[in-house]
């Protein structure tokens, strides 16, 4: 009994020596000769044994030549050849990443297909974009055909009411989402795409509550001009008419809002009216002309007040305006400004409502040379002034001043004339001037004192 254990001892001790031989054989061997373990697969070939070069080859040959699926359900919906993408292994990188990675000691148990060792490998691969753009689009125009569109929601504002429809999802394939999951399919060596709901056509759901939130809160939003002095509201039914809705944003209709504001401004501004005004000595009187009144920059008041119904707040706003004389106290001309009556030959200087100097003047000579009726502004001062024109005569002159106020835009305003002898009465009938407002010289400079910039001058 002693002398049969002793040769099952021999025996079993012969038979781990010759595999611990095999193995070390073969690990010597996997480890010298840069080979891929047995049964390695990449992108789901089988590379055992092979180099990285064998293994790039093989990988290759069969990536870019083998039947592809697209399935829903476990149903195939269309096939095609890997060919008609022009799909290609970019490099080798991701190979020998691998090769250097894996185990040579392991190799006994890659023989029983216990171990993927490259299971994470990721392929660097390409597609030819034109062959691969048009199959996808071949393949979805075939895939749609029975395919029903997507039905996006809606939001709609009638009469003031913000109503809300949800959308239908539908099955359409939407080409860019497919394409984007058979890219990463197709770089990992799948011979199958399995699609769900994800490549889809979007749609909107319409149920967006915050933007209904918003939309009511538009509509509702307490909308307030001071305009002038003149203070009202905006109806909310202006403002629900002018809410729209596109494209998952609210805007305003702007040829609306811009109509309105026209009106508005056709109703309160004062440049180009008539002025009602109550004169010193010949009562209230109406006057035309003239480039003094303010009035709404249209343009720019339509995109403000857009931009400031949008915000959904409640508000008070000044317009944007141009012109001279614009105030809150709903007046027109105030209480401070310079009279000329033509009639009287007479000018008057109001400052605060308070009479501050009145004079005799000679204003154009008549009827092709008479000062221009109008409000007008004196928008500019200077002393020893140089007045050049002509004559009816087409005579040129050239005449020194020492005080002169331009009120229009013609050349006329209010300056000393030494020339004249007289001022006042019937003497502007026959000795008039070329328009301007001629001023006693001794008088001349109070005026010019007393009256500033920007100050309104009635010509009647």
């Amino acid at each position: 009994m002693r002398h049969k254990s002793k040769s099952n001892w021999r025996v079993l001790s012969i038979f781990i020596v010759l595999i611990a031989v095999v193995y070390g054989i073969g690990s010597y061997y996997f480890a010298t000769n840069n080979r891929f373990l047995p049964n390695t697969k990449v992108a789901g070939i089988n590379v055992g044994n092979k180099t990285v070069q064998q293994a790039s080859t093989t990988i290759t040959n069969q990536l870019t030549n083998r039947k592809f699926s697209i399935t829903q359900n476990g149903k195939t919906l269309t096939s095609f050849n890997t060919k008609q993408v022009g799909l290609k292994l970019k490099s080798t990188t991701a190979l020998k990443t691998t090769l250097s990675k894996q185990s040579v000691w392991s190799w006994p148990l890659h023989l029983a297909h216990v171990v993927q060792a490259s299971s994470t490998t990721k392929l660097t691969t390409t597609q030819n974009s034109k062959q691969f753009t048009k199959l996808v689009n071949q393949e979805v125009t075939k895939l749609n055909k029975t395919r029903t569109a997507g039905k996006n929601g809606t939001l709609t504002i009638t009469n003031g009411q913000v109503k809300l429809s949800n959308g239908t999802q539908g099955n359409k394939i939407y080409a860019a989402k497919l394409a984007s999951k058979l890219k990463k399919a197709l770089a990992s060596g799948a011979t199958t795409l399995p699609i769900t709901k994800a490549v889809y056509a979007s749609v909107t759901t319409g149920s967006d509550a915050k933007i209904a939130k918003k939309a009511n809160a538009i509509i509702n939003e307490k909308a307030n001009y001071n305009v002038g002095g003149y203070k009202f509201a905006i109806p909310k039914s202006e403002i629900a008419k002018w809410l729209t809705y596109k494209n998952g944003q609210l805007s305003l209709n702007s040829t609306l809002v811009k109509a309105y504001v026209s009106k508005i401004n056709t109703k309160y501004r004062t440049y180009g009216k008539k002025k009602t005004f109550k004169s010193t000595l010949r009562g209230t009187v109406t006057v035309s002309g003239g480039f003094y009144g303010w009035s709404l920059k249209v343009d720019d008041e339509t995109a403000a007040l857009t931009a400031e119904i949008l915000k959904g707040k409640d508000f008070t706003r000044q317009p944007i305006v141009q012109g001279t004389g614009y105030n809150t106290k709903k007046q027109v001309i105030g209480n401070t400004y310079v009279e000329v009556d033509k009639k009287n030959q007479k000018m008057f200087i109001y400052a605060n409502g308070k009479l501050k100097l009145k004079t005799t003047v000679v204003t154009g000579l008549p009827p092709k040379q008479t000062t221009t009726t109008g409000v007008w502004s004196v928008w500019a001062k200077k002393r020893n002034a140089t007045l050049k024109g002509s004559e009816l005569d087409g005579t040129k002159y050239a005449t020194k001043v020492s005080y002169w106020m331009p009120i229009d835009d013609t050349g006329i305003g209010i300056h000393d004339a030494s020339w004249q002898p007289t001022f006042g009465g019937t003497w502007y009938k026959t000795h008039g001037s070329n328009g301007c407002i001629n001023t006693p010289p001794s008088v001349m400079p109070k005026v010019y004192k007393l009256v500033a910039l920007g100050t309104p001058v009635i010509v009647f």
